[in-house]
C-alpha cells in the first residue's frame, strides 16, 4: 500500500508539471490542479485494485 501512495505522490508531481504547461498556455490555476489530480488518479486506475496475485 505504501508503494501505491508513493506512485500517487509522484504522479501528482508529474501531473502538476504537465498542468504547468497547460497553465502557461492559458488554462490558469485549474490547469495545475487538474494535472495534479489526473496524475495522482490515473496510475492507480491503470494498476487496478491492490492484492491481486502477481501471476494474473
Amino acid at each position: 500500500m505504501a508503494k501505491r501512495a508513493l506512485v500517487m505522490i509522484v504522479g501528482a508531481g508529474v501531473g502538476s508539471l504537465a498542468g504547468l504547461v497547460a497553465a502557461v498556455l492559458g488554462a490558469g490555476n485549474m490547469g495545475l490542479i487538474g494535472g495534479a489530480v489526473v496524475g495522482a488518479v490515473l496510475p492507480l486506475l491503470i494498476l487496478g485494485s491492490p492484492g491481486g496475485s502477481p501471476g494474473q
